[in-house]
């Protein structure tokens, strides 16, 4: 009985020095962590700008102007831009101008009289600015009015509609509104100005905006 329990406990002592020895050289390859592979980041995409399509060039605006009493005008002038760059804008539009005056200043007071014309016709214009807050340009219309000639012969005026071509050379200051659009406040002048013309002055005051 001595020798079969003697047995038992030799068997027992190799079984435990084998697996000490088995787990000091690591255990089984099932017991061994695996080597994680380095994980690999996306890589940040930068989306490049796109470029401006042609309907984001464009502006809206032009001038307006509005009175009533004993003279009556009206005075609508919207127009298009197109942003050719930074500096130049180029565009189009149409001007309505309706006047009508019953009192003038003459010969030191106001003189009664009834005088009404309506003005209108389109116009192409472009602006440079060579600096952020100056701009020069130029327009050009063509507009219908009644023109008041005099007849030698009855000595009074005779009324005739007729079509008279503009060409104004604009400059003055520009501040800009908005991501793209501006305020631009000068003077112009009429190249083709003569008694026929529908202004009444060469000269003209600019106030424009522009979204």
């Amino acid at each position: 009985m001595k020798n079969l329990l003697l047995v038992i406990f030799v068997a027992f002592s190799l079984s435990l020095s084998a697996q000490s020895e088995r787990f000091k050289k690591g255990g089984s390859t099932a017991d061994k962590p695996t080597e994680q592979s380095e994980e690999v980041k996306p890589k940040t995409q930068v989306n490049p700008e796109k470029p401006k399509s042609w309907t984001d060039k464009l502006i809206f605006g032009g001038g307006a102007g509005l009175s009533f009493g004993t003279n009556t005008n009206i005075f609508l002038a919207p127009q298009v831009g197109y942003q050719v760059n930074e500096n130049l804008v180029v565009g189009a539009g149409y001007m309505y101008n309706y006047a009508r005056w019953r009192s003038i200043w003459a010969n030191g007071s106001y003189q009664n009289t009834d005088f009404e014309n309506t003005v209108h016709g389109p116009n192409i214009f472009a602006n440079y600015s060579p600096l952020e807050s100056v701009f020069l340009g130029a327009q050009f219309e063509v507009l219908n009015h009644d023109a008041y000639l005099y007849n030698i012969n009855t000595f009074d005026f005779d009324v005739e509609n007729r079509w008279t071509n503009v060409l104004f050379v604009q400059g003055g200051f520009r501040q800009k509104v908005g991501k793209k659009g501006m305020m631009l406040l000068g003077i112009r002048y009429n190249l083709l100005h003569d008694q026929y013309s529908p202004y009444g002055a060469s000269w003209a005051p600019i106030f424009l905006v522009y979204f």
